[in-house]
């Protein structure tokens, strides 16, 4: 096999570089060569976006069951999204917004945000710059690591800062994940580092990593180390929408709601918090451009920022194709779906004219959708780009992660199909 740059990635910290189960590595040979004033662009259109879309959750926090059946969020979780939390109630404190390239204007225009457990912090932070090594260009996230950094500190602090040495030894930081996927787990220990690297040297040995089979929840609903130590702090990479619905294997009993009654009563903090399902539900786009229909919600220049990068959108119940121009094209998403499940395009008839294909969709965890996204589809813009199987024409889907409020590193993936999902390729953003 001909030497890339993958030779350079340390397999201790992008452990996934040859995936599980697909016979070709994950990233593509060669870079996307893109300009600073796109990577401008996506980072000041992201931090707008954010702070629209955390408007609206303080909206949909106030809304009645009526709507949250709407976006489908879990009826035992409704309860538990009220009550603010320490990173100053932001409704998600790392997230990452996804953007296609409009074909025809080169502009881009975001269609999905994971707000509760973004993965592909990896292949930013750390393995980007190492391909702008190996190809000697710049790399645009070359000071996003120490963002990084900063950003867990700030966590940490704001979290835990006000406990000693012996209240952490007690009660440690804790981030988890199910070990036995294999993605989960480079990113859960990815962030886990990056904290111990910011903190105090005493603090280091109190941040710890154990695996979700292995933990328990205590009768006040702390999550509980196997030594019976209950955590102050817990990173979770385990979707919100299903972990609520966890039950005891002996009687059944709600495991996923005694942990949040444990969290609403301040037995511990959590990263993402709940309040991150609101954003994170694909339904929430379809809010954004029902909330314009109120004119005195959204100002102008909100509204403006919303058409011009958010494709059209509709809850399902809402869409009607009268009207519609018939040469029109509209993606159907259910509210829950992950990496392309279940994901139609249609025509202005109605017509399903493509069907996303995915790999062993029954080994996708996400929960059962009753209803779908209806957003605008945009044709994209191709590229051609080198992979373990040969010259591949595709799309590429352009990503800017939050940290809080703040843009941060960009990261894209690499697809032949229209809808990328798990086939995807990481290919790394390198400027010209």
């Amino acid at each position: 096999m001909e030497k890339t740059f993958m030779d350079e990635l340390d397999r201790n910290i992008f452990p996934y570089v040859e995936y599980p189960g697909y016979p070709f590595r994950y990233p593509t040979h060669l870079p996307l060569i893109v300009s600073r004033k796109q990577i401008e662009e996506l980072r000041r259109v992201s931090g707008a976006l954010y702070h629209i879309f955390a408007k609206a959750v303080k909206r949909a926090q106030d809304c009645g069951d009526d709507f949250m059946d709407a976006m489908e969020i879990p009826a035992g979780l409704r309860k538990y999204l009220h009550q603010g939390n320490a990173m100053k109630d932001l409704p998600t404190w790392i997230s990452r917004f996804d953007y296609v390239i409009d074909e025809k204007t080169g502009q881009i225009r975001m269609v999905e945000i994971n707000a509760d457990t973004p993965c592909a912090e990896i292949e930013a932070y750390y393995a980007n710059g190492v391909a702008g090594r190996y190809f000697g260009k710049e790399n645009p996230n070359a000071f996003e690591m120490n963002g990084l950094r900063s950003f867990m500190l700030d966590v940490y602090l704001r979290c835990c800062g006000n406990m000693n040495s012996r209240e952490l030894e007690e009660h440690p930081i804790l981030f988890s994940c199910f070990d036995d996927y294999i993605e989960d787990l480079g990113t859960t220990k990815f962030l886990m580092n990056a904290m111990k690297e910011a903190v105090p040297e005493d603090v280091r040995s109190h941040i710890l990593f154990e695996s979700f089979y292995r933990l328990a929840v205590m009768e006040d609903g702390s999550p509980a180390l196997p030594d019976g130590r209950k955590v102050s702090f817990l990173y979770r990479m385990h979707p919100m929408e299903i972990l609520i619905e966890e039950r005891a294997d002996q009687d059944g009993s709600s495991l996923g709601e005694l942990m949040m009654d444990g969290y609403i009563n301040h037995r511990f903090h959590m990263m993402n918090p709940p309040e991150s399902i609101i954003m994170q539900s694909k339904a929430f786009q379809a809010l954004l451009y029902a909330l314009m229909e109120e004119h005195a919600f959204f100002n102008e220049k909100e509204q403006e920022i919303i058409r011009t990068y958010i494709p059209e959108c509709f809850f399902q119940r809402d869409f009607r194709l009268e009207g519609k121009d018939k040469n029109s094209l509209w993606i159907r998403k259910p509210v829950w779906g992950r990496e392309g499940r279940g994901i139609d395009i249609i025509n202005g008839n109605g017509e399903t004219v493509y069907r996303k294909k995915v790999e062993e969709e029954e080994d996708i965890v996400c929960r059962n959708s009753e209803s779908c996204l209806i957003q605008q589809y945009i044709p994209q813009q191709k590229i051609v780009t080198k992979t373990d199987v040969g010259i591949m024409e595709g799309y590429v889907t352009l990503s800017c992660f939050m940290l809080g409020d703040r843009p941060s590193a960009v990261y894209a993936r690499f697809s032949d199909e229209k809808i990328a999902g798990n086939e995807a390729y990481w290919i790394p953003v390198l400027y010209e």
